[in-house]
């Protein structure tokens, strides 16, 4: 049975943030992903049509113009693409949706750019996402990481120059080619020579949670490995929220962006690093990948435990439920 709300949820986003939305004007743009009403550009005639989502279900209250009296995300997605099958637009949104562990941007592949503007793309927007650190404000930054429960100031400065909050980010979609601009949380991530950045989106400073969660600029990194150069027990965790929660109560600390990456993690651990403290999302996902690495580990000399999250999904939501109780749990692993 298709799940018709599930596709019309993601491509509320989609369709804004590959470009394929077109707005109004700037005032229209943040209007929308604000849920409230907006205008936007008929994928048929060109002309302004009225556009409202309901709050929570990220859907269309309505789309009307002269072509369509009443319609979906997935009619403009048909529409824009010039598909006519709705068995075959169904299946190509179930497509983007499934990809889940590869960048949004890259896993979009379209015949508007050619692969040669691709690359100056990339380039592009992360020189955009690099902009957002020479104007952040560290206060605002500070603010937000407080609702998350974590304690801007333990931080080390190696990892608070690596985070920026922005609610402007301009960044341009690889597929059209078209500007976009998102809010969230932006987090730096280093390696060797590279540097990447991943975004964590927000709206009005909440947590997004649906399938267009996150953006990635650039490659897939690590975030936090800049710190953890001399540690000696360090702590691998899925999100960078949860190694900003580790490092809040004094514990060193990297994300690899998803469990996708697990088998990638002794390349990113410093020669020092000889106790390794997993703290994986206590999910079906996470409790597999937990075990994949403690093979890995001792396989390579490395000494592996587990933190074992008691309260919520991951370190982050038990630190902001139970602060003590993360914090003697945290405490009482690094000690064995």
């Amino acid at each position: 049975m298709t799940d018709f709300k599930a596709i019309n949820s993601f491509l509320s986003d989609y369709l804004a943030y590959s470009g394929i939305l077109v707005f109004n004007n700037e005032k229209d743009r943040r209007s929308y992903h604000l849920g409230t009403h907006c205008y936007v550009l008929c994928p048929v005639c060109g002309a302004k049509t009225s556009c409202e989502m309901i709050k929570g279900t990220r859907r269309f209250k309505s789309w009307q113009c002269s072509h369509l009296s009443s319609s979906s995300p997935l009619d403009f997605f048909m529409l824009a693409r010039g598909i006519n099958d709705f068995s075959v637009a169904v299946r190509k949104v179930n497509e983007l949706m499934n990809c889940r562990s590869v960048p949004f941007e890259e896993s979009c592949t379209s015949h508007h750019v050619l692969d040669g503007k691709i690359s100056i793309l990339r380039k592009k927007n992360i020189e955009l996402a690099e902009a957002a650190f020479e104007k952040r404000d560290e206060n605002i930054t500070a603010e937000y990481l407080k609702m998350r429960g974590i304690d801007y100031s333990l931080l080390p400065d190696t990892i608070r120059q690596d985070i920026a909050y922005t609610d402007h980010l301009e960044q341009i979609s690889q597929p059209t080619g078209k500007t976009f601009f998102i809010s969230g949380v932006v987090f730096r991530n280093r390696f060797k020579d590279s540097v990447s950045f991943t975004v964590r989106r927000t709206e009005g400073k909440e947590y997004v949670r649906s399938n267009f969660r996150v953006l990635q600029i650039g490659k897939i990194h690590p975030f936090g490995l800049k710190s953890i150069a001399d540690a000696k027990p360090v702590a691998i965790a899925e999100g960078a929220f949860d190694a900003l929660s580790l490092y809040a109560v004094g514990l060193p600390a990297i994300s690899i962006s998803g469990v996708a990456n697990t088998g990638k993690v002794l390349r990113y651990l410093p020669e020092s690093c000889r106790k390794v403290i997993i703290a994986f999302d206590s999910d079906s996902a996470g409790e597999a990948a937990a075990l994949t690495l403690f093979d890995i580990f001792r396989t390579s000399g490395i000494w592996a435990t587990r933190l074992r999250i008691e309260k919520g999904k991951d370190s982050n939501e038990w630190l902001c439920s139970d602060p003590k109780g993360f914090y003697e749990a945290v405490r009482k692993e690094n000690s064995l």
